[in-house]
């Protein structure tokens, strides 16, 4: 038998343990009894932690040295268990892993019928008129037709009856953005100034549009995927929907690759201009006033905003100019059915209807599954663990540890990082009556159901021009991982990372918990000191300084290959820089936790059946939680369209640079993972 045939026999043999266990586990007395969730008991903790190391053992791929790749070591047999999938699926990851769990609990609670609110019932309301919804129904079609109407017909449809002069594309956006926040080719957001947090400001930005890529192959898949509902929503016939299907994504295609970024920060791409000065810039194109008034009502059109990207909007609105009416008229009118369209195959429609309700109930949403498993004690540890890896920081910024910053721009650092907060994101002083109390919804009417949580969302959007300025809620954008404010200079962590069994449970050892979300709140600590948040306040020697080590990063992680092509150049480097300060500072705060620890507390940081010691576990916790598969055709597009570098290398770049992790494995000097030269700024 092979060594790799014996690691699968073995695995094998413990998740049927694990099985065989927690099946005696259940009470034996009354069949029909409710299944009692107490895990309290020690029994129930041997069996959590043996299925903890039976995932992690599965993941292994001990015919891989660790010194020589330690991302294939540790995540070597993940595509066995979470493989990608062509048409569904293109890449997995944890973090998507976590996501999908948070939305089997939201569509356990849909199913279950155990409400505690108004609220929540209308959570529930909107999930069972997704499911009801039948693509081919006509009623559903006739709500759809109603939808796009409000602006007009269908060019595709009407044929020659269409008149190109009854239609104006910027108009037809603005009025859109203005009742439904539906942002199509711009967006306008409302939110506190970039430079100024004490007053609001208007900004004029990109819509979200990332359907498409880079990637032939996709775009051709995306091609037939919309032709295909041309067909099935608007009646057309293959030849029309094939034909329509092509002119509305090469035009998206133009302009998202009009929407380039020079690898600066969003920031840095900011330009404030008067009213006055972009009407007269753009009157070929649009009436720039009137534009901002029917989105944003003609008494409230500011004296200035924010453009972002002078280039992108040259590109868009000339772009926009030798476009045809009809496939504008075309183009906007499909984008606003997107909202309504069940993206979804019949068999897996309630998953999606979950995500569907989570989408259009976030913070609710969050809040509601959250208090269904919340934990005081894991927010005490959690926050906890944020105090003890803050003090680490701060003390190599009071020491010498970082000699190469001035004396002026470390007490900066310092005075900054004593103001950064951390908050777990359960939205509890969120006043949800507001936010939903008038909102009416229909169990039976799904259509209308998404307009008015979509008019109500507008209105909220609105409203922020008489409100105190308040910053994005980037918690709520990236609801699945752990963000960074700059504005604020607060952590957010989503509460679908603190779901038991994850990466956080209180009969884990606390070596994968600092080397999970530990080195999570480490990494968005660092973003708060790197290039794209020192410019303005740090002084020259250190911006100097930090520009040199810097490049040391750049010229790494470009030696790297994905996909059989180098990794694209990157000139901020910020997520690799914050990827290699993170897992050093996690493993500091936990080598200092596991030192104030008793004897019979350090005994229960290994795993029995992982034969590895506590310091080892932390590493390939580290490793895992970046596993992923990605379909092979698609490793160039995700490697260019991502500021992170692959899983794999923020694995390998990391750990190589961190010459504890080369002890702790004992890699010789030859070894690919302890090379001679290592980058380091924090």
């Amino acid at each position: 038998m092979t060594r790799m045939m014996s690691g699968r026999f073995w695995n094998t043999l413990l998740l049927l343990r694990v099985l065989l266990l927690v099946t005696a586990a259940l009470p034996t007395e009354n069949a029909s009894a409710p299944i009692r969730d107490d895990l309290t008991t020690e029994y129930a903790k041997r069996i959590i932690r043996q299925s903890k190391v039976a995932e992690m053992k599965s993941l292994l791929d001990t015919n891989i040295a660790p010194c020589e790749d330690f991302y294939s070591y540790a995540c070597g047999n993940w595509h066995r268990h979470n493989p990608a999938q062509l048409l569904r699926d293109i890449m997995t990851d944890t973090f998507t892993l976590i996501s999908k769990g948070f939305d089997r609990r939201l569509q356990r609670l849909m199913q279950s019928g155990k409400m505690k609110s108004r609220l929540e019932e209308k959570v529930q309301d909107f999930y069972q008129s997704c499911i009801q919804v039948k693509r081919d129904d006509v009623h559903y079609k006739l709500a759809l037709r109603n939808v796009y109407r409000e602006y007009g017909e269908l060019p595709v449809l009407a044929g020659d009856e269409w008149n190109s002069s009854d239609f104006s594309w910027w108009r037809t956006v603005a009025q859109i953005l203005h009742k439904y926040s539906k942002n199509i080719i711009f967006d306008v957001k409302i939110m506190q100034d970039i430079k100024n947090n004490t007053i609001n400001r208007v900004y004029l930005l990109p819509a979200d549009n990332d359907k498409l890529s880079n990637s032939d192959l996709l775009n051709i898949l995306e091609d037939a995927k919309v032709a295909e509902e041309l067909e099935i929503y608007l009646g057309l016939n293959s030849h029309q929907a094939r034909l329509t299907s092509k002119q509305l994504n090469e035009l998206t295609r133009k302009l998202i690759k009009g929407f380039t970024s020079n690898g600066d920060a969003f920031e840095d791409n900011l330009k404030l201009y008067t009213v006055n000065e972009l009407q007269q810039m753009y009157s070929s194109y649009l009436n720039m006033t009137e534009f901002l008034g029917l989105v944003l009502g003609q008494e409230n059109v500011p004296d200035s905003i924010y453009v972002y990207s002078n280039n992108y909007l040259n590109n868009t609105l000339m772009t926009l100019q030798e476009t045809p009416t009809s496939t504008l008229a075309n183009y906007v009118l499909w984008q606003l059915l997107q909202e309504y369209l069940i993206d979804s195959p019949a068999d897996q429609l309630t998953k999606w209807c979950s995500a569907n309700s989570r989408k259009h109930f976030d913070k609710l949403v969050d809040h509601m599954i959250y208090e269904r498993y919340r934990s005081a004690e894991t927010e005490t540890e959690v926050h906890n663990m944020w105090a003890e890896i803050r003090s680490i920081f701060r003390q190599h910024l009071t020491g010498d540890r970082h000699d190469w910053i001035s004396n002026t721009t470390r007490q900066l650092s310092i005075e900054k990082l004593d103001r950064m907060q951390l908050f777990i994101n359960a939205y509890d002083n969120e006043n949800f009556e507001n936010l939903y109390g008038n909102v009416t919804v229909n169990k039976l009417n799904y259509v209308g159901n998404v307009q008015q949580l979509l008019m109500a969302h507008a209105k909220r959007n609105l409203d922020r021009l008489y409100k105190s300025p308040a910053s994005p809620d980037v918690a709520s954008i990236t609801s699945y991982t752990p963000a960074y404010n700059t504005m604020d200079n607060v952590i957010t962590i989503p509460v679908a990372f603190l779901q038991p069994h994850y990466l956080w449970d209180s009969k884990y050892p606390q070596a994968l918990k600092y080397a999970t979300l530990g080195f999570l709140l480490g990494h968005e600590m660092i973003h708060g000191f790197d290039n794209n948040d020192n410019k303005t306040w740090w002084d020259s020697r250190s911006s100097y300084e930090f520009e040199e080590k810097r490049k040391c990063f750049q010229a790494q992680y470009n030696e790297y290959k994905y996909g059989g092509n180098r990794l694209p150049p990157n000139a901020e480097q910020s997520e690799n820089i914050a990827d290699n300060a993170g897992v050093k500072l996690a493993y500091i705060a936990y080598q200092r936790w596991l030192e104030q620890q008793p004897p019979e507390t350090v005994q229960q940081e290994t795993l029995s059946g992982l034969e590895m010691n506590s310091r080892q576990l932390f590493f390939v916790a580290f490793a895992q939680l970046w596993c992923d598969d990605v379909q092979s055709l698609f490793k160039s597009t995700v490697a260019s369209s991502d500021d992170h570098a692959p899983s794999m290398y923020r694995v390998i770049g990391s750990l190589s640079n961190f010459q504890e992790f080369s002890w702790v494995f004992n890699c010789s000097q030859q070894a690919r993972m302890d090379p001679e030269f290592k980058c380091a700024i924090y």
